[in-house]
C-alpha cells in the first residue's frame, strides 16, 4: 500500500522518465549503478518504468501469498535499492525510502539460523538509526537555538506559502513560526523521542511503545515539515509490532 502510494503520487520509475539530472553526492553507494549506467538506461525509456512499477507491485502481491520464499525476496530487494538509488539520485539527498529495501533483508535468506540473524541485526540497524539522529543533532547543539525549527518549519514551507496554500497545517505552522519558544520545545521532544529508543537494545519487551514513538515522531514529522514516511512505516510495523511473523522467523 505504501508502494502504491508512491506510485499515485507520482514518486516511481515510470515517473522519473526523461528526468536525466541526477547527484550522487558523497554518498558511494550508489556510484556503481550509476557507473553502470543502468538508473540512465532506465530514465530515459518510460516503457522500462512502467514496466518495473507493474513488476514490483507484481511481487509485492506475490511476496504477501509466500513471504518466506526467499527468491522473491531477494528480487523485490534488488529493485527496491535500485527504485532507492534512482529517486535519491535525482532528488538529491536521502529520505526514509531506505526502508523499502531493508525490510526484506531478514526474508533473503532460507536457513532458519540466518533468517533469525538477519532479522536481529536489521532491528537493531533500526534502533540505531534513530537513536543517532538524536545524538547528532545533541552533537551540533541545534536544540541550543530557539528558532531552529521555526526557521526548518519556514524553509520547508515556503513554497506552500507562496502558493496562497491555506488549512489546519499552514495555520499551526505560522504558529510555531512565530512562537519560536513552543517550536523549540516540540524539538527537544523530539530528540528526547528518539533517545528514549534506546531501550530497544537492552529488551524487546517495550518493542510495542518502541513502535509507537516512532510512528509518532513519524506523523508529527510530516505534519509540520511533510517530509512523509512512506518506505519507513512497514518497516517499523515488521520489526516492532508484527508479532506473528517475528514468531514465523525467529524461531
Amino acid at each position: 500500500m505504501e508502494f502504491l502510494l508512491f506510485v499515485i503520487s507520482g514518486v516511481s520509475f515510470s515517473f522519473l522518465a526523461g528526468n536525466n539530472f541526477f547527484s550522487l553526492e558523497a554518498d558511494p553507494v550508489p556510484w556503481l549503478f550509476y557507473f553502470l549506467q543502468i538508473p540512465q538506461f532506465i530514465t530515459a525509456h518510460q516503457w522500462l518504468g512502467i514496466s518495473l512499477d507493474i513488476a514490483i507491485i507484481v511481487l509485492f502481491l506475490l511476496v504477501i501469498r509466500r513471504p518466506f520464499n526467499n527468491r522473491l525476496a531477494i528480487i523485490l530487494f534488488l529493485l527496491l535499492l535500485l527504485f532507492y538509488v534512482t529517486l535519491m539520485g535525482h532528488l538529491a539527498h536521502h529520505n526514509y525510502q531506505f526502508g523499502f529495501c531493508l525490510v526484506f533483508f531478514p526474508f533473503l535468506f532460507c536457513n532458519e539460523q540466518s533468517k533469525r540473524f538477519a532479522f536481529e541485526a536489521t532491528r537493531y540497524f533500526m534502533l540505531f538509526f534513530y537513536l543517532s539522529a538524536a545524538i547528532l543533532k545533541i552533537y551540533y547543539g541545534n536544540f541550543t537555538d530557539p528558532a531552529h525549527l521555526s526557521n526548518l518549519i519556514s524553509g520547508q514551507f515556503t513554497p506552500y506559502f507562496l502558493e496562497g496554500n491555506t488549512g489546519l497545517r499552514t495555520d499551526v505552522n505560522l504558529f510555531l513560526i512565530s512562537h519560536t519558544a513552543v517550536s523549540q520545545f516540540l524539538f527537544i521532544a523530539s530528540i528526547i523521542l528518539e533517545l528514549v529508543i534506546i531501550v530497544g537494545f537492552f529488551t524487546k519487551r517495550y518493542d510495542k511503545w518502541i513502535a509507537i514513538l516512532i510512528l509518532l515522531f513519524h506523523f508529527c514529522n510530516w505534519f509540520m515539515m511533510d517530509i512523509a514516511p512512506f518506505g519507513q512505516i512497514g518497516f517499523v510495523c515488521l520489526l516492532f509490532l508484527s508479532k506473528e511473523l517475528k514468531l514465523a522467523i525467529v524461531k
